[in-house]
């Protein structure tokens, strides 16, 4: 946890003042936390925005939500530039959603997408949070399908296509549209920036839709032999399903 002036960051105080809009008395509330954070000498700052957007990503990795969302509230009111703050509210966007917050989480997006002059680094990280909302909560899959075509056709974010495809393929497969699954799965194969990590998930991904869709078993065990081979971790869950194979 960083400090600034030998004072730690308090992402809980940070986060509850920012994202509350409270009464008279909420806002005297606040104010107290802040007051009494300043004079036990306990105030949330940060270094600088990318040393705050980092160590958001670091608390992110793992599984650190209140200490992430404390880091990149301190970034949104560090940036300098509309991309910088729309890229910071993305991320607690993004968090939102790993703690299912969907209300939060979709109200981030829609002020990040509202930044007109926002570049499309900090647009398509809110639209992945949007469509994450639209599968998950709404399970309005073609509204999450348009909102990540929008999001493919973004210039220079070459290193979100990954994600943004493989969440395509989800959509399609719990749609009902299993070939058009299988078609954006196959995709991540040939994108420069997937990794074999991803390449891995997408190859599982094309196993499921095979067994449980299309009832293709010794596609689904070809697809599942891949998906290992590119991500060894993915071994103990295709067990799981082979074992389901006769």
């Amino acid at each position: 946890m960083k400090t600034t002036q030998n004072h730690p960051v308090v992402p809980e105080t940070l986060h509850a003042i920012r994202r509350s809009k409270p009464s008279a008395r909420g806002l005297l509330t606040a104010v107290g936390l802040l007051a009494a954070c300043l004079g036990s000498g306990t105030l949330g700052a940060a270094e600088n925005y990318q040393a705050s957007l980092k160590a958001g990503d670091e608390h992110r990795t793992n599984k650190e939500y209140d200490q992430a969302l404390g880091e990149y509230d301190a970034a949104v009111k560090l940036a300098t530039s509309p991309t910088e703050r729309g890229l910071a509210l993305g991320k607690i966007g993004v968090i939102q959603v790993d703690q299912k917050n969907y209300g939060a989480a979709r109200e981030s997006a829609k002020e990040v997408l509202a930044i007109s002059d926002a570049r499309p680094v900090a647009r398509v990280t809110a639209l992945q949070v949007l469509a994450d909302c639209q599968m998950k909560e709404d399970k309005d899959y073609p509204g999450a399908i348009e909102t990540l075509e929008e999001a493919l056709q973004l210039d220079g974010v070459a290193w979100a296509q990954p994600t943004v495809t493989i969440a395509l393929g989800d959509c399609y497969r719990f749609s009902g549209k299993f070939e058009k699954a299988l078609e954006m799965y196959r995709k991540m194969f040939d994108l420069p920036t997937a990794n074999e990590g991803i390449k891995g998930i997408a190859a599982l991904n094309m196993g499921l839709t095979y067994q449980y869709n299309l009832h293709d078993e010794d596609e689904a065990k070809a697809s599942y032999k891949k998906a290992v081979e590119l991500n060894p971790s993915l071994q103990k869950e295709v067990d799981g399903h082979l074992s389901r194979i006769p």
